[in-house]
């Protein structure tokens, strides 16, 4: 339905308006989005606002998305945005300022980064494109990103129109890789998840006595947890990351080291803290559920679990695997339901040493595991930590 059908539609069914009245409608609802909407989207909207139905039929894509290749000038796409990102600024060569933001949209045959170059910025800083529009992206550019996939860039000759929300039924919701479809050796994975814990940053020795960086984050998604390693500059993000935030890593990969398997985001990817982007709600809340341990029935993990210091800690020194001598230490931790076997290590191990029987500690993040003659105990990891006291009994009673 083209605009001038819009109109007679809506003065037909509103008698009591005349042309030039709708029409300064029309022009006030394009004005008020500084005009980044097009005559018949702003029509289609006052309509809504008056009650009138307006049926049309869908947009039919001349472009799909799957089909675009690097090098491609005066592109036209349209397309669903599933995610907006914040605008960023930088110091040109020349010492001037510029300015980017990133959106990514979707159709039925794949998504797409658009990039939004300096003034093209002002949509997403005034908040005029929002989540589930449709746009049409008019004279933009393709080229490969640092991790390889393709962009759409936006300059000056580039422009993004908002279409009536009708407009393409084919687009779908962007596609995230699950914590429990990772495999080693992936490249290119876009993940979306809530934090758990947050690790520490972490220097290591490179091979010519350089210093690196590294921090991990603990996440969750509907299907599982990972570890989430965040190299050299990326390491420092983690300092204004806190648990229960949502984070969305692009551009990551797998690894595996000594049998786990863990997420990481090198220098080609990139790291989004709590974005606007379709998927957040079916991300698990983050809570402390508490574990009783007569609940606990097999190994895997983490969880949680409070109760009352049952027994006198032990150290002991374990050589492991790589040759590594590590102090452990172990004791029974006892709650209104059962009693089990707390195995702290290396860092933990001086936390867990001065524990007297009868403190009330809670054990964040531990992991089940079967110890001697196949009994399941509780171990530590790099996310376990003891909170004490929580309260102090007289006995373990």
């Amino acid at each position: 339905m083209s605009f001038e059908e819009v109109i007679e539609r809506i003065l037909s069914s509103r008698q009591d308006l005349t042309r030039e009245e709708l029409l300064k409608m029309i022009k006030k609802k394009k004005k008020g989005a500084q005009e980044f909407f097009t005559d018949e989207a702003a029509a289609r909207i006052v309509a809504l606002e008056l009650g009138v139905e307006i049926v049309r039929k869908p947009l039919q894509l001349k472009v799909p998305i799957g089909d675009l290749v690097s090098g491609l000038n005066d592109v036209t796409v349209t397309g669903r945005v599933v995610a907006i990102y914040p605008p960023h600024t930088f110091t040109r060569q020349d010492q001037t300022e510029g300015k980017f933001a990133r959106l990514t949209i979707t159709d039925k045959s794949g998504t797409l980064r658009v990039v939004l170059w300096n003034d093209k910025t002002s949509l997403v800083e005034a908040d005029k494109v929002k989540l589930g529009h449709i746009v049409k992206v008019l004279h933009g550019y393709v080229r490969e990103g640092l991790d390889g996939k393709l962009e759409l860039h936006v300059g000056s000759r580039g422009k993004l129109q908002i279409l009536p929300p009708d407009a393409l039924e084919e687009a779908l919701p962007i596609r995230f890789t699950k914590i429990g479809e990772l495999k080693p050796n992936m490249r290119g994975i876009d993940a979306l998840a809530r934090v758990m814990q947050v690790g520490d940053i972490r220097e290591f020795k490179r091979s010519k006595a350089e210093v690196g960086h590294v921090s991990t984050l603990l996440i969750k998604d509907e299907t599982g947890y990972a570890r989430l390693n965040l190299w050299e500059d990326k390491a420092f993000a983690s300092e204004e990351i806190k648990p229960g935030d949502i984070v969305l890593a692009q551009g990551a990969y797998t690894r595996e080291r000594f049998g786990k398997l863990n997420l990481n985001i090198g220098r080609l990817g990139t790291l989004i803290l709590n974005p606007k982007i379709t998927g957040v709600d079916k991300l698990p809340p983050y809570e402390e559920a508490r574990t009783k341990i007569a609940e606990i029935k097999e190994e895997g993990g983490p969880v949680t679990v409070e109760g009352i210091v049952a027994s006198t800690p032990t150290m002991r020194e374990v050589v492991t695997s790589r040759d590594e001598k590590v102090a452990v230490v172990s004791f029974d931790l006892k709650d209104d339901t059962g009693i089990i076997v707390v195995s702290a290590w290396r860092r933990l191990a001086e936390t867990a040493k001065d524990l007297t029987i009868g403190t009330r500690i809670m054990v964040k993040n531990a992991y089940v595991r079967k110890a001697f003659r196949d009994q399941l105990e509780l171990t530590s990891r790099m996310f376990t930590s003891i909170k004490t006291p929580l309260k102090t009994e007289n006995s373990p009673s």
